[in-house]
């Protein structure tokens, strides 16, 4: 019985009789409401209680408070006593009143945890229902908690009956009895009326139990949701916690007002006081807090967990792990820093496993805090990692002699001892050895020997020794003389000999014998070297593999594993003699240098950044531990990091560092020689090492304390700083909880965490620990080593330590790669295709847009001004010069415009100055220094071309004129237009002389025209797009490319970057895959069932996950950016570089940062794979002419929009309003319904439709409105962000106001910043833009541009030609390229059967699985195809091909064998290979040369595939 229990039952006089049925009872609450007018007490016990042990127990409370309700929390509940508490409910009923004694000998039966009970008519069936609820409320209380009660009329239509019952109830019925009457027999307890006020008491969220009313909790809000129902009730649900415990707190509202309110109200990780009600919630399936939003306050934070560093000298943290210490560390980069700083430490270190990937977020966080602080003021961030070090000697054989392999004898011996610690108190307690030569063990030798003291119950498990059996031995000294007298000096050998040579070297030194300087072999280092394909090299895994009979029960006595050993060795020796090794001085060549990394032991080590020299040090060593030597983990071999340390600190790292774990089998003089290699010791508070007291490596916290001490003065001793550190893991000491959840998954790649072991049931707390604990942690060092180790020599360290620029600072523009001649090449290219295009001289409207994309405005005002000033201007002098400025090239232009400034300038400018305003004013593509990377486009579409592959532009490349005339882009950026093909005559406006622009927004849409200059048909072009939407004014935008290449030839541009820049200048753009929010919910529910926890609410779960969201889990690489490192600079002046997801087979490379971090410093080309050049490809290859010819205004294609007719079927045939099914673009059911409700009859109306269905809130709510409401006809509304600009330019605002406009709009910035929307909308006003214009710019959350949707519809045209007049060409490349399901019974049967397919998985509705949701998109198509008349043939193992469609005659398609559901790709590549060599004599054949499983061939065999085919390649003379 609990404490309070038994206080409360002795209070209010409970007899001692009743006192065994509390035996595992206690008070879980006590709840008084209303200065002590009603009291619940919340008691849990493990079974239901007798009824009358509750009515005693309820009696005795009520005669010492007033109201009171009691409730019992049971945890075994027997639910068969139900009855027997209903039918004692139905008595006290029954006593009040009379009409309810007809129930009390009626039939009450429990089915599951229902009770039924049945009434005979209507009046009955209303009594039961009027106190059904109190009932089971009554019933909740004894502590049937999932208790419901069914009543059963016993009439025809009883359950109709019951619901019309319940409806038509006006009167609640309210009891005159006591529900929690004492006995069966009435009491004599006052009665009053309550009605409860509203309480002022608040609750802990842990404390709720049960559904109540008039509650309060205090919480912070963590998260939101916000759900609009069918039925028009909002429903806001707040994920509220107060750190005891979280809950779900649930608002409802009709009201559109206050449902706006409340999202204004509530804010995340803000504290509020929530007054309302508990109740069980059926979607949650779990008790929710109800309340209304006027019962929400927002109060003070509860106070947490308090910590504050208020020691006067502050310590440093010089070992630090964030959520990019991949699946160990959760601490949040910044809040890590934010720690830090609140604790007055003037730095910190980040050190994170095998890599930097926080140091931008570190970087910039630093930077921005440093701002306008003086130098004593600012926080320094100490960058570096913890990395695996490899000791690259060769440990095979130690002091390896001269002497015959096989023929020699060896002394293989084992040492059973008290422990682990050979430098410390550990000593041998058993020796076991063999002498053994040519197969044939010669000798024995085996002894037990007196430690001296009692043996760990651990070391008595794992040896089977007991104390008893040590009683009467001799001391460690004498056995080991008697020992070293027997082995002599022949070869000693023992499976991981470094454990049991540390003993005997360690008695050498004790007993003052001399030096051990016998040969040692170590087998499991041989192991390792001979069995490079296995996995486990241990003792029993050697002795399975090598056939050597070996009991596992007498595993772990010296004297057998000595023999196991011995003959596990005379075989791994004769199978090196095969491999021409007969010596045992040649043993450790069995390993290469090269390949020591893989073998060598390993040690954790941290390495710490001094200097800009350490930081590019730092990268290289992270890159090659990723790369070249990874093997398993990253790693890093010692020759390297001596190497490359310069710039660099060492430290010895964590518990798996060489300086701990040789300090536990070396002296000091051995230990010195260890440390010597380190700059720096670590050692961590006791606590840090705890998980090693819990797997018994130390005997107790003496030991370990021990060898802390046994460290720290060695370092001392050695001349080097030591300092203590917390490897930290966690920025709190209750954040540990998220890390005992992520280290208990699986790391990608990498197995358990160290710390996931069944041995230990706690881990340490790795939190960042105050001056005050770190000084606590180590006082058993005395007062005077604890500060220097945790105040004096970590500030010694930070002082060492340089601040860095981590990411370099460019302004924004990245460093370019350098192509010699790029500024020419590509003024050039330019003048070339436009004179070919426009003629030669160039209109001067063309001329003027060439030079402002290349230069900006400055060059034609710099000549226009020269030629004012000697009155000499005139329009056709002022764009000859301007041509021929241009063409001289980028050091005339600055060389014109320098005197022009210089002549201007009133201030006195020096050159150098001048030169910089120079800079400034030069814009464009070439004057921003961006030539280059439109020559790399240039290049890589040219050679994507050459291949026979078109090339897509994305995003606003396409406004760019000078992109266009580059072959960047099929985009043309200039006003609509007529151009001549043959004698490059232009015309741009009308005859009146009005732009042509103003009417049509794409020139595709012109009316055709024969030239006026020479009759020939003039070509239509023009999209009329500034150029400022891609590079703004003045070159301040940095040019983003995006390309949409092939995906079959995506894998070749970006090898040809290689051949562009060298592979060591390119780079797979890399990204960091973190734990997202639904991972981390999985992460939780997995940690507490397997801790048997099973009663966490789901809000506390989703609590939990938050800590765990954000972790590393993996690395990847951006599907189509390559980073490119230009040629003057280095990798490692950017990043260092590793493989995605630590996969050393990928092709390439990626920078170790997420890419973002270096977005602004070097190039990203966006090389992507697309299905739409893919697809026109095929297309070309089976017409055979080029495609670009396709006429982009083709009546015929375009009526496919509006209607599925000119396909020659019907709406109805096809099961759709148009005649886009399978165009790219406009085929999903969402554009669909666009072009149903915009029934588009023009290119630029597609165009339209193209940005609204790429945009947010563009088109729902904003243009579609307009639209149906007659406000304009859709060819005005807003469509694509250039639609803003041009429509205000050609409205008289001026292109810098229509610009920022623009980019205000599409970045949906109008709700976000109300105050310079207002300002916009004044100028927009007084310009006399229309209000629905202002108000759908008002709504726009983001906008499409126009050159990318002009890109995407010029592609989806192209292929809608081929669908209308080349159908079955249509059809075999879009199935062959588009779809990866297919249905091929169904397909093969025709029209019908495709259709009822199509019917039965419609009906199936969200039902339906994502592979029939597929094979549904495929069908429609197919459906499309066969109403038109095409047929489609099953597979032919003859003829199909592997992956694509074959076209057999006009109306017939042959199926490729990928159609067959479950056959892959590469069974159906070797089907086709092999039906090419000859032909399959049998179905054996063919399942033997394809490598086809029996599944499929049965799948086969009913598809009719094999025909007349035998079954064997047998032949049957009978």
């Amino acid at each position: 019985m609990g404490d309070k229990l038994n206080k409360l039952i002795k209070e209010v006089g409970l007899k001692e009789e009743y006192y065994t049925y509390f035996k595992d009872s206690d008070v879980i609450k006590v709840i008084v409401y209303d200065d002590n007018e009603q009291y619940d007490f919340i008691i849990s016990n493990k079974f239901i209680l007798p009824l009358s042990v509750y009515n005693e127990l309820l009696l005795c409370l009520k005669k010492c408070f007033n109201n009171v309700r009691l409730y019992i929390d049971v945890k075994d509940i027997d639910y068969s006593l139900v009855t027997e508490y209903f039918s004692s409910i139905l008595k006290d009923i029954a006593l009040d009143m009379a009409k309810y004694n007809v129930f009390l000998d009626r039939n009450i039966t429990l089915v599951d945890k229902t009770l039924r009970i049945d009434a005979y008519n209507k009046v009955e069936c209303t009594n039961l229902i009027t106190i059904k609820n109190d009932i089971i409320n009554k019933l909740k209380c004894y502590g049937f908690k999932d208790i419901d009660i069914d009543i059963n009329l016993s009439l025809d239509g009883n359950k109709e009956l019951i619901n019309q019952i319940e409806n038509e109830k006006v009167v609640e019925y309210t009891p005159s009895y006591n529900m929690n009457t004492a006995s069966s027999k009435k009491e004599e307890v006052t009665k009053s009326t309550y009605r409860a006020k509203k309480s002022s008491e608040v609750t802990e969220i842990k404390d709720i139990m049960y559904e109540v009313d008039n509650i309060n909790i205090i919480g912070m809000v963590f998260g939101s949701e916000f759900f609009e129902s069918k039925s028009g009730y909002k429903i806001i649900t707040l994920k509220v916690t107060d750190y005891t415990d979280s809950i779900f707190v649930k608002m409802f509202t009709k009201d559109d007002k206050e449902y706006e309110l409340i999202k204004g109200l509530i804010k995340e990780n803000k504290w509020y006081n929530f007054y309302g009600k508990v109740e069980m919630d059926k979607y949650a399936n779990e008790l929710v807090f109800i309340t209304k939003y006027k019962d929400v306050t927002e109060t003070e934070g509860k106070t947490l967990e308090v910590v504050s560093d208020n020691y006067e000298e502050k310590r440093i943290e010089l070992h630090t792990h964030t959520m990019m210490s991949q699946m160990d560390g959760v601490a949040d980069c910044k809040k890590l820093l934010k720690q830090a700083i609140a604790f007055g430490h003037k730095a910190i270190a980040i050190t994170d496993h095998n890599g930097c990937q926080s140091f931008p977020d570190a970087y910039h966080f630093v930077t921005d805090y440093n701002k306008g602080k003086e130098e004593d003021d600012k926080f320094k961030v100490i960058y570096g990692t913890e990395l695996t070090m490899v000791d690259d000697e060769i440990n095979i054989c130690k002091r390896p002699i001269d002497a015959d392999l096989l023929s020699s004898t060896y002394c293989v011996f084992d040492l059973e001892t008290t422990g682990f610690n050979a430098g410390g108190e550990d000593s041998i307690i058993e020796i076991g050895a063999v002498l053994i030569k040519d197969g044939e063990i010669i000798d024995t030798y085996n002894e037990l020997i007196n430690p001296g003291k009692k043996l760990h119950p651990k070391i008595i498990e794992v040896t089977n020794i007991t104390d008893e059996m040590l009683e009467d031995k001799d001391n460690e000294e004498n056995a080991i003389k008697r020992f070293i007298a027997w082995f002599k000096d022949y070869p000693m050998v023992a499976h991981n000999a470094k454990f049991d040579t540390s003993f005997i070297e360690m008695c050498y030194q004790k007993y003052k014998l001399g030096e051990f300087t016998n040969c040692v072999i170590d087998t499991l280092e041989l192991s390792r070297a001979i069995d490079t394909n296995q996995a486990r090299h241990s003792l029993s895994a050697l002795v399975k593999r090598y056939d050597v009979p070996f009991d596992e029960t007498a595993h772990h006595r010296a004297d057998y594993d000595a023999k196991g050993t011995a003959y596990v060795l005379d075989k791994m020796l004769r199978k090196v003699d095969k491999q021409n090794i007969h010596n045992i001085n040649e043993l450790n060549s069995l390993v290469s240098k090269e390949d020591i990394y893989k073998f060598g032991r390993c040690y954790h080590i941290n390495l710490l950044v001094k200097n800009k020299t350490g930081l590019k040090n730092l990268f290289k060593i992270i890159s090659l531990a990723n790369t070249k030597y990874l093997y398993k983990t990253p790693r890093i071999p010692r020759s390297e990091l001596k190497d490359k340390r310069e710039g660099l600190l060492i430290g010895s790292g964590c518990y798996n560092c060489e300086v701990f774990d040789a300090a536990r089998t070396k002296s000091e003089e051995e230990l010195i020689n260890v440390i010597n290699f380190y700059d720096y010791v670590e050692v961590q508070p006791l606590e840090v090492y705890d998980h090693l007291l819990q797997t018994k490596d130390f005997a107790n916290k003496y030991e370990l304390s021990n060898h802390i001490k046994k460290i720290v003065e060695t370092t001392n001793m050695a001349g080097k700083l030591i300092v203590a550190t917390g490897d930290v893991h966690h920025i709190l000491r209750s954040d540990k909880i998220y890390r005992e959840i992520i280290i208990n998954q699986k790391v990608p790649g990498g197995g358990r965490h160290p710390l996931a072991k069944n041995d230990i049931t706690n881990i340490p707390s790795q939190h960042l620990r105050t001056t005050d604990e770190m000084m606590s942690d180590f006082e058993f060092l005395g007062d005077e080593i604890a500060h220097k180790i945790v105040i004096e020599n970590p500030n010694k360290i930070a002082d060492m330590i340089d601040i860095i620029e981590v990411i370099i600072e460019t302004g924004g523009v990245p460093f370019s790669p350098k192509i010699e001649n790029s500024v020419m090449t590509v003024t050039n290219l330019v003048y070339t295709k436009a004179q070919e295009w426009y003629g030669d001289p160039l209109p001067f409207d063309i001329e003027e847009r060439i030079a402002k994309e290349l230069y900006g405005d400055i060059v034609l005002n710099t000549i226009t001004k020269n030629l004012e000033e000697e009155n000499n201007y005139t329009k056709e002098k002022a764009f000859a010069i301007l041509h021929e400025s241009i063409n001289k090239g980028d050091e005339f232009i600055k060389e014109q415009v320098f005197n022009r400034i210089k002549k201007d300038d009133t201030e006195g400018l020096s050159d150098e100055e001048l030169k910089k305003k120079v800079k400034k004013s030069l814009g464009g593509i070439i004057g921003g220094g961006f030539d280059v990377i439109y020559l790399i486009a240039q290049k890589l579409v040219k050679k994507s071309n050459d291949d026979g592959f078109l090339v897509g532009s994305r995003g606003s490349v396409g406004s760019s004129f000078v992109a266009t005339m580059m072959g960047i882009t099929e985009v043309n950026s200039l006003a609509a237009h007529y151009r001549c093909g043959k004698c490059k005559h232009s015309i741009f406006n009308d005859e009146d002389g009005n732009p042509l622009g103003k009417v049509y927004s794409t020139g595709f849409d012109l009316p055709d025209k024969y030239c006026p200059k020479c009759g020939e048909k003039m070509i239509k072009d023009g999209q009329d797009m500034p150029f400022a939407t891609f590079l703004g004014f003045n070159a301040d935008k940095v040019p983003d490319i995006d390309l949409n290449f092939s995906d079959l030839n995506q894998a070749a541009a970006h090898e040809y970057t290689k051949v562009l820049f060298g592979v060591d200048n390119v780079y797979r753009a890399g990204t960091i895959g973190t734990v997202a929010e639904k991972t981390a919910l999985g992460y939780v529910h997995g940690y507490f069932e397997d801790k048997g926890i099973t009663n966490k609410r789901r809000c506390e779960l989703e609590r939990l996950a938050v800590g765990c969201t954000g972790v590393k889990r993996t690395t990847g690489q951006h599907p189509g950016g390559i980073v490119v490192i230009p040629g003057y600079m280095d990798v490692f002046d950017f990043t260092p570089f590793q493989y995605p997801a630590d996969d050393d087979t990928s092709a390439w490379r990626t920078t170790h940062f997420d890419y973002h971090a270096i977005d602004q410093d070097v190039l990203k080309l966006d090389i992507l794979g697309h299905t739409d050049p893919t697809q026109l490809r095929m297309i070309q290859d089976l017409v055979g002419w080029d495609v670009r010819n396709v006429p982009l205004d083709d009546k015929e294609t375009m009526a496919i929009f509006l209607s599925p007719e000119p396909l020659g079927v019907t709406k109805e045939q096809i099961m759709n309003e148009t005649g886009t099914l399978g165009v790219p673009e406009f085929g999903t059911p969402f554009t669909i319904s666009m072009l149903v409700d915009t029934k588009p009859k023009t290119f630029a109306e597609l165009i339209k439709i193209s940005g609204l269905s790429h945009g947010t809130d563009v088109w729902l709510g904003n243009a579609q409105e307009l639209i149906k409401n007659n406000v304009v006809p859709f060819k005005d509304v807003i469509g694509c962000r250039d639609d803003i600009m041009v429509y205000l330019m050609y409205k008289g605002l001026e292109p810098i106001k229509a610009f920022k406009i623009m980019e205000f709009v599409r970045k949906g910035k109008a709700s976000k910043d109300p105050e310079t929307w207002a300002g916009h909308v004044e100028t927009m006003k007084k310009a006399g833009i229309e209000e629905w214009f202002i108000d759908s710019c008002a709504k726009i959350k983001y906008m499409f541009p126009k050159a990318h949707a002009a890109a995407y519809v010029i592609s989806a045209f192209r292929i809608a030609y081929f669908k209308v007049h080349y159908p079955i060409i249509y059809y075999a490349t879009y199935f062959s390229t588009r779809f990866e399901d297919f249905d091929l019974d169904v397909m093969v049967k025709g029209y019908d059967a495709i259709k009822n397919r199509m019917l039965e998985i419609m009906e199936k509705n969200y039902d339906a699985t994502n592979k029939e949701a597929s094979i549904l998109e495929t069908l429609k198509l197919a459906l499309e195809a066969t109403a038109r008349g095409f047929v489609f043939k099953t597979i032919d193992i003859r003829k199909s091909d592997a992956k694509n469609f074959t076209i057999l005659d006009d109306k017939t398609l042959l199926c490729p064998f990928r159609a067959v559901d479950g056959l892959g790709g590469v069974v159906a590549q070797n089907i086709q290979n092999e039906a090419k060599k000859h032909d399959f004599i049998s179905i054996e054949d063919f399942q033997n040369r394809c490598k086809v499983s029996s599944t499929l061939i049965e799948k086969m065999k009913m598809m009719g595939v094999f025909e007349d085919m035998p079954e064997t390649s047998q032949l049957s003379l009978f």
